[in-house]
């Protein structure tokens, strides 16, 4: 596959699965009773757009760079562009959200992500471990936030 393909399939799967997390953040803050707030669509768009082009080049460059026996191990390098997204979301929302919001948005965009792979190719029960232990892990994140906020 040329390369300027793989990017912009990269970029566009970052897109839909971050996209899809700023969403499912939005209603378990309303959940939690959270008191984070979302910027407009447009301005959530381009925030979103241009995160998951710093991800999509990381995976691109690690994809183009590094043989497949090593890509796993390579997948380690990922941690700077996913700081930087992070860094992005929290200047961009810098008086409404913590950095724990900021970390469950990425936790959000992970889970899809591998509930995508999943599904695409054919672990159905990897992807029902998924959705189970996450479904688990925001469970406990909401009992104990319910706690401390009333």
């Amino acid at each position: 596959m040329h390369a300027a393909i793989e990017l912009a399939a990269f970029w566009a799967f970052g897109f839909v699965t971050l996209c899809a997390a700023v969403a499912l953040l939005s209603i378990f803050g309303g959940v939690i009773k959270s008191d984070m707030e979302l910027l407009s669509l447009g301005k959530e768009a381009v925030i979103a757009g241009i995160a998951s082009l710093i991800e999509a080049a990381g995976v691109w460059l690690i994809v183009l760079f590094i043989s497949a026996m090593y890509r796993g191990l390579a997948l380690r390098a990922m941690i700077v562009p996913l700081i930087i997204v992070v860094l992005i979301y929290k200047v961009a929302h810098l008086e409404s959200w913590s950095t724990f919001e900021a970390g469950l948005l990425l936790a959000f965009q992970v889970v899809i992500g591998c509930l995508m792979a999943s599904l695409i190719s054919g672990h159905f029960l990897a992807a029902i471990m998924v959705m189970v232990g996450f479904g688990i892990v925001l469970a406990v994140i909401a009992a104990v936030a319910k706690s401390l906020w009333g």
